[in-house]
């Protein structure tokens, strides 16, 4: 019973999101974001290394996949021969 009265005093104290909501209503728009002007040869620079980037990660991921279906085939193969004996 003694927790049950805590948690409603608990419950009391609480703020509500309207509450919050006018706490934080002045921080909303005073960060503006500032962005540095790039060249379009910084950009096109940018874009190869995402590029390259994404080509690089494909490849890895293929690798991964190929390594965890041969260890799936030999394991399958290896309970086969296992249990056929």
């Amino acid at each position: 019973m003694l927790v049950v009265k805590a948690n409603r005093a608990l419950l009391r104290k609480r703020r509500s999101f309207k509450e919050i909501r006018e706490a934080y209503e002045g921080y909303l728009g005073d960060s503006e974001l500032k962005f540095k002007e790039l060249t379009p040869f910084e950009q096109k620079k940018i874009r190869d290394k995402i590029i390259e980037q994404a080509k690089k990660d494909r490849i890895e991921k293929a690798q991964h996949y190929l390594i965890a279906l041969f260890l799936v085939v030999f394991l399958g193969l290896g309970i086969y021969y296992i249990i056929s004996g």
